[in-house]
């Protein structure tokens, strides 16, 4: 059966065959320290800049991936050979897998001259209103006390107990199903790393607007958009060296990276992209 995972992976080796990529420059994997570090990402940037952010938060998984993805191992390599990682049904080499497609498809934008978009807020352009229902996989706290002041319906749907709830306005539950009676659903990237995503986009087919977010969801949109997701929000790494240094120092990603938002109606789609970019070449 198609997924989302195997439709992303099949467009990234289409676009491999159909153009060179650079290889891989550097890569960040930190190794956290709960007692001393709060860096959640790293970074897999290409020889031409391009970078894709990689999801470090992962519990046990996280553990030794520092040495097991030693740069010396990668370094002037295709990326496809990581971006083949996410495949795997191991969280941190899932996530790996998807930096390295994250790289690559900031390297078709920037090579084909398709510009990203500032996001006109952190929910994915997203306006609410009193009589919506609000659906929202992963709990975003700032979101959740922002429609709660304004009484908004809210239905969100998390795996962590502690955030549990059930009250007239406000539901946190661990059931996605409940996500039907939703007209407006925001998703968390992370569910491209933990296997839920296309169940989760199937319990919400009937909302009106559905966005993915986070700092992650820098890869290809094609297979979300022909699944009703009606826009993306991601990362532009801006200045790599930079971020990579910051992140090192425990600093965050600061101005090395900006918010960009593609809606479904805005995106021409990745193989038309480098389809007009070839008729280009032809034609100088």
């Amino acid at each position: 059966m198609s997924t989302i995972k195997s439709e992303l992976l099949q467009l990234v080796h289409q676009v491999g065959a159909a153009t060179d990529l650079p290889p891989v420059s550097q890569i960040y994997i930190p190794e956290p320290n709960p007692a001393q570090s709060h860096t959640e990402f790293g970074v897999i940037m290409l020889a031409d800049g391009s970078a894709g952010l990689y999801y470090a938060w992962l519990g046990e998984s996280q553990q030794g991936m520092k040495m097991k993805f030693h740069e010396h191992n990668f370094i002037g390599k295709s990326p496809l050979k990581l971006a083949n990682l996410y495949k795997s049904l191991d969280a941190a080499d899932c996530s790996i897998g998807l930096a390295a497609i994250n790289a690559i498809t900031q390297h078709i934008f920037h090579l084909t001259g398709f510009k990203l978009k500032a996001a006109g807020n952190s929910m994915g352009a997203l306006e609410f209103m009193p009589d919506d229902h609000i659906g929202m996989v992963g709990y975003f706290p700032s979101l959740v006390t922002k429609l709660r002041q304004r009484e908004i319906r809210l239905t969100v749907i998390e795996k962590k107990s502690k955030f549990l709830e059930s009250g007239n306005l406000v539901n946190v539950t661990t059931e996605p199903a409940r996500l039907g009676s939703c007209n407006k659903v925001i998703v968390t990237a992370a569910t491209l790393l933990n296997e839920t995503i296309d169940a989760i986009l199937d319990h919400a087919s009937g909302a009106e607007q559905i966005v993915v977010i986070g700092p992650t969801a820098g890869f290809f949109p094609d297979p979300l958009f022909s699944r009703r997701v009606t826009a993306i929000g991601g990362s532009e790494i801006i200045l790599p060296e930079v971020l990579i240094d910051r992140l090192k120092h425990d600093e965050g990603m600061g101005g090395s990276a900006s918010k960009y938002l593609i809606k479904k109606d805005k995106y021409p789609g990745a193989v038309k992209l480098l389809n007009n970019f070839e008729g280009l070449i032809r034609h100088r």
